[in-house]
């Protein structure tokens, strides 16, 4: 039987990443958890994620600066970023930066739940 995708949340709000948990638990999917940039970058060599549900404030760092850090480590990871931040030049910079997938805060759980088996590949049965 094959490995389940690891997944990160860098999600600093305790009932977001709640939300987020409860959205993809029925997934084939190992979730983790990481509430700063720094406990994200450690995770991330750690476990090698298939995939980074990474919000852009954090307490430490901006999820810009977790995405130059990955980049130096020249390790490939699928991401997509949720954040209350609207404006153009944050959809530009996830452009610039090989986001996968953008979701503006407040999303409906099924918008996430979407993106992750789109960008996973997850082969789901109804």
């Amino acid at each position: 039987m094959a490995e389940l995708p690891n997944v990160i949340s860098v999600e600093d709000d305790a009932g977001l990443f709640r939300l987020i948990q409860l959205t993809l638990r029925p997934l084939p999917i190992q979730l983790h958890h990481a509430t700063s940039g720094a406990e994200a970058l450690r995770l991330i060599t750690e476990i090698k994620p298939a995939l980074l549900i990474l919000d852009i404030t954090l307490p430490d760092m901006r999820g810009w600066d977790v995405l130059d850090e990955i980049a130096k480590l020249d390790f490939d990871v699928k991401t997509i970023v949720v954040t209350g931040r609207t404006e153009t030049a944050h959809r530009l910079i996830a452009r610039l930066q090989d986001v996968t997938s953008y979701l503006n805060k407040p999303f409906k759980p099924a918008e996430l739940r979407e993106k992750v088996i789109t960008v996973l590949d997850l082969q789901i049965t109804p």
